[in-house]
């Protein structure tokens, strides 16, 4: 191969090389493109999802359920109660606490004769003794012990258009029937019908469906056109690949190219620095010289830099 044939190849692949590079970056652009669409489609499809799911709870004229007990089920818009199923509009509950809390106090006595005592006493010192001892042994002990009394019920009644409901519990349900009636008296005086609801649900459900659709569409697109310049950069890479020199070939050529002063100045800089820097740290090593360590850092320095250099090239001019 000629001088002439070798610069007319290398010609030929800078120029293809900058063909494969805006390729390249076009592929990139669609590529961040379809990613961009897909994350949309994949968004639009769970809030689909839930909007479909929440249209299906309201065409059971039912709508979400907000809470449940023993014989409740609370809805948006139904309420299931022992004797009723129906709508919640109008219902009404209230909740009422019967009976109280109490704490009885049982008074106790137990009381100690002293009699021993007297026995001992009288033994002693006679008579006297006997009645001395008798007192200063007989005790009496009084104990009280409180006992709370809870008598306490909380009722909750729901009444509404032809029924009415109520449950007697434990006051310990007092927390649950106000979070119950606090619901049923919020859904039976909404003025919102479950037909608005339904009506209102429809028209985002439609909307999102229109819109997944549209993404579906510009997905399509963009998987198609990110295939297109795909291809084209494949092409052109090989074409750049099939079209440069050979590595050897192109360096050598590169190295003609260059002057006289910087071909000097690399020769000095590598393998003549390298031979200098290897002799200076054989002779360092043998003289046991404090300057050994400054002379392996040069050497792996100056290695260190044209391993840079030559990758540089690499991704300069062939890839």
């Amino acid at each position: 191969m000629d001088s002439q044939e070798i610069e007319l190849r290398q010609d030929s692949a800078m120029l293809l090389r900058t063909d494969m590079r805006s390729k390249k970056i076009s592929l990139k652009t669609a590529n961040a493109k379809h990613r961009e669409i897909t994350s949309t489609v994949a968004v639009l499809g769970e809030e689909l999802k839930y909007a479909t799911n929440r249209l299906d709870e309201l065409k059971s004229g039912r709508g979400k359920k907000l809470a449940s007990a023993p014989n409740i089920e609370i809805f948006e818009f139904w309420l299931s109660i022992p004797g009723y199923q129906g709508s919640i509009q109008q219902a009404k509950a209230e909740m009422t606490m019967h009976g109280s809390l109490q704490h009885v106090s049982n008074v106790s006595s137990t009381s100690k004769s002293g009699l021993g005592g007297g026995i001992v006493g009288g033994l002693v010192f006679g008579p006297l003794g006997a009645a001395a001892g008798v007192l200063a042994t007989r005790k009496n002990k009084v104990s009280t012990h409180v006992q709370q009394v809870d008598t306490r019920q909380v009722e909750l009644q729901i009444t509404g258009p032809g029924y009415a409901w109520s449950v007697l519990a434990h006051s310990g349900y007092g927390d649950k029937f106000r979070e119950l009636r606090d619901l049923i008296n919020a859904c039976g005086s909404s003025l919102k019908s479950i037909q608005d609801s339904v009506r209102e649900q429809s028209t985002i459900v439609n909307l999102l469906q229109e819109k997944s659709a549209k993404q579906q569409s510009q997905l399509k697109l963009a998987a198609k056109e990110a295939e297109e310049r795909n291809v084209a950069y494949e092409i052109a890479k090989n074409e750049f690949t099939n079209t440069r020199l050979p590595l050897l070939t192109d360096l050598k050529f590169r190295w003609e190219c260059l002057s006289s002063f910087w071909q000097w100045l690399a020769m000095l800089g590598g393998p003549v620095l390298l031979i200098i820097l290897a002799g200076i740290t054989t002779y360092a090593r043998m003289a046991a010289q404090s300057w050994l360590s400054q002379a392996i850092a040069l050497a792996v320095a100056d290695v260190v830099l044209w391993c840079a250099l030559f990758i540089f090239y690499l991704i300069r001019y062939r890839i």
